[in-house]
């Protein structure tokens, strides 16, 4: 039986972060008694928006972004600041990178388009970050220090 105290952290952990235990059953073709069984992982987009426009904008970019071809190998964080004179500044983050950065109108009409066209935008920076690792190698730097 758990204390309420972890009962309640578990509790949490499991409504906020649902993408912990992301990994896809093993396929029905594959042996149970295998040693090695193949598991799936799922990418991971988190949303730290504040605003309803921002939470608007994270809706519309997370359903772009599942749309793009191999999206679910990505772990990506949304983050936004508000202002209620410039609109809303929104990034997103690709691993300790900052791949899109943009501004969120005040009023939130065209919020989908500018979605869209951000999902593409981010997809396409992650896709060249990715190119650029695999072609240069220097044993001095980490793989996120490109």
């Amino acid at each position: 039986m758990l204390q309420p105290a972890r009962r309640a952290l578990v509790s949490i952990l499991t409504m906020t972060w649902p993408a912990l235990a992301c990994a896809a059953p093993a396929s029905e073709s594959a042996d149970a008694t295998a040693p090695e069984t193949q598991i799936e992982a799922w990418g991971i987009v988190t949303s730290q928006m504040v605003t309803v426009a921002g939470h608007e904008f994270a809706n519309h970019f997370i359903a772009e972004w599942r749309d793009k071809p191999g999206s679910e190998r990505y772990t990506l964080a949304l983050r936004e600041r508000p202002s209620a004179r410039w609109g809303s500044l929104v990034w997103v983050e690709f691993g300790q990178q900052r791949v899109l950065q943009l501004q969120l109108p005040p009023a939130r009409a065209g919020l989908k388009s500018l979605a869209e066209s951000a999902a593409e935008s981010a997809y396409q920076t992650i896709i060249d970050i990715e190119r650029q690792r695999r072609l240069v190698s220097d044993a001095d730097l980490a793989p996120d220090e490109f």
